[in-house]
């Protein structure tokens, strides 16, 4: 079993729950989002399968981790996984730590908006199988890049993700950026980019990912900003964005240059949407993340233990 396995397992995190943190079957079962009897059975499987002895058989490092976050941060669940040896396999984790949060999270009749990026597009390609939800939609959160590579569009992740829950998936056909304040005014009075922007707005739940404003980041290594412009947004305070919004230190939208008109739901409207989880982990993200979860953009958290532990030890 792998260590990402072992951490992952709801079975030790409920044993844990009911062992060391002493709570009662009842606060395990709602902390977990599982009825009662399911948490009976799991700490019943613990002790079946040596899991539980005198001690609990997963270091509990990781659990205090999540509730420390949750606590610090006001989140409803975090879940982390274990520090990878390379940026892939953090990846991977990452999305599988993030579909079966989304597969929690997900129920008939939602709408489910969703970003962009390398992670989200490893959280998607983890959905395997089906698990269909009468009457869910997803849509895509902003506009797309015409010169990314697979998985930076949105439309992509809505369409995997859709396809796995039988959902009608819906796109936003329109650039993540345009450089023209008319051309901007024409995109949004369009029917068919008003009907994907409303559905996003009106998204019981938004699925996202940050993005970093270091010169590797993919919208400055794609050009879609320019060192000037990143020169501007960082005078201006940003620290990184979400969907092509740019956020300052707390997670308040900052001004953008002339240049920049961003096609999608803006940062106050995504902060209304009910339930708003987001993927993201690493040290070129960790400005952008604490921001996000300062500025009480995320109530769902998945990451890793390094990027937790640096959020904590601030």
């Amino acid at each position: 079993m792998s260590d990402y396995e072992k951490k992952s397992n709801e079975m030790a995190r409920a044993a844990w729950l009911y062992y060391g943190e002493e709570l009662t079957q009842g606060q395990v079962a709602e902390k977990l989002n599982v009825s009662r009897s399911t948490v009976i059975r799991m700490i019943q499987r613990a002790k079946e399968t040596g899991l539980v002895k005198i001690t609990i058989g997963v270091a509990s490092d990781t659990f205090e981790m999540e509730r420390d976050l949750e606590n610090r941060y006001g989140l409803q669940k975090v879940r982390l996984v274990p520090e990878a040896v390379n940026d892939q396999m953090q990846r991977r984790w990452l999305g599988q730590a993030a579909a079966e949060m989304l597969i929690d999270l997900a129920r008939d009749d939602m709408t489910i908006a969703l970003s962009w990026g390398s992670t989200m597009q490893a959280m998607a390609d983890q959905l395997r199988g089906s698990s269909a939800h009468h009457g869910m939609m997803t849509v895509a959160l902003n506009g797309g890049l015409h010169n990314a590579s697979r998985g930076t569009n949105p439309h992509e992740v809505a369409e995997l993700v859709g396809q796995f829950f039988s959902a009608t998936s819906h796109s936003l056909y329109a650039p993540v950026y345009v450089r023209n304040e008319a051309t901007a005014a024409g995109l949004y009075r369009d029917q068919g980019v008003q009907e994907a922007l409303n559905l996003a707005r009106n998204a019981a739940l938004v699925v996202f990912s940050f993005g970093g404003i270091q010169e590797s980041a993919t919208m400055l290594k794609l050009g879609y900003v320019t060192p000037e412009e990143r020169d501007f947004l960082l005078r201006n305070g940003a620290v990184g964005e979400i969907a092509g919004r740019w956020i300052d230190r707390g997670g308040q939208t900052v001004r953008t240059p002339a240049t920049i008109h961003p096609i999608g739901i803006t940062v106050e409207e995504l902060k209304r949407i009910p339930e708003r989880m987001a993927v993201a982990g690493g040290a070129e993200k960790l400005n952008a993340i604490r921001a996000g979860l300062t500025g009480g953009l995320v109530t769902h958290f998945v990451s890793d233990e390094k990027t937790a532990q640096s959020l904590l030890d601030r």
